[in-house]
């Protein structure tokens, strides 16, 4: 993904499962501010695109759809986050279906951005890293926070087990080597209006930012 030099900087906001990145991404909306949700539009193609339904069909059977032609969520989670030794297999092919569709809706969306002479375009996707799109971007920043926090907030909010928490932690790449990739880390363990004036002061130094290329 290649931007404007002189136009719009494109910035990355990343996380763990429970870092609240989603939180950060909002804040960073309700502050003026565009921001592409990827993980969103991935739950969109498995839904309304047929091809990228067809492929997962393929890989995973017919029952990964319900018979309304919505997406049979505890299925496809227990194929790709369970037990089972092919779990880390099967997420890997989920990923190879949905990522290069997402990947394209991305660049469109920056490339039309750019041509309406947007400043800064903020991008939300869980697997920056893991996908290995950190080129692309000008600077990314990574939510953290420490695991407690991650297991309890994401048990409250889908009443997962705090073993399954974790057990999806540990698929993804670690808290310490996302930080060590970052432009920015944002610390997520207080409360929401924390966050939030953490979010704002780093958006003011955002806004004056040039692209790394022509930094002075």
């Amino acid at each position: 993904m290649e931007t404007n030099k002189n136009h719009t900087l494109v910035i990355g906001i990343t996380g763990g499962i429970g870092s609240g990145k989603t939180t950060v991404a909002k804040i960073i909306a309700d502050n003026g501010f565009i921001v592409i949700s990827t993980d969103d539009k991935a739950k969109e193609l498995m839904t309304d695109n047929l091809e990228v339904m067809k492929k997962i069909i393929e890989v995973f059977g017919g029952e990964v759809y319900l018979p309304d032609g919505s997406l049979n969520s505890p299925f496809l989670s227990s194929m790709v986050f369970g037990t089972d030794k092919n779990s880390k297999r099967n997420l890997e092919k989920l990923n190879s279906i949905v990522h290069p569709p997402v990947i394209d809706f991305m660049i469109e969306e920056v490339k039309r951005l750019e041509e309406a002479g947007e400043p800064f375009v903020f991008i939300e996707s869980a697997l920056i890293f893991e996908a290995g799109l950190e080129e692309g971007f000008d600077y990314i920043i990574v939510v953290d926070a420490d695991e407690e926090y991650s297991v309890e907030r994401v048990s409250e909010k889908t009443g997962m087990s705090p073993e399954e928490v974790r057990m999806r932690i540990e698929m993804q790449m670690s808290r310490d080597e996302k930080k060590g990739l970052a432009d920015f880390v944002i610390e997520n363990n207080g409360t929401e209006v924390e966050l939030a004036s953490s979010v704002k002061s780093l958006i003011n130094i955002i806004k004056y930012l040039k692209p790394p290329e022509i930094s002075e």
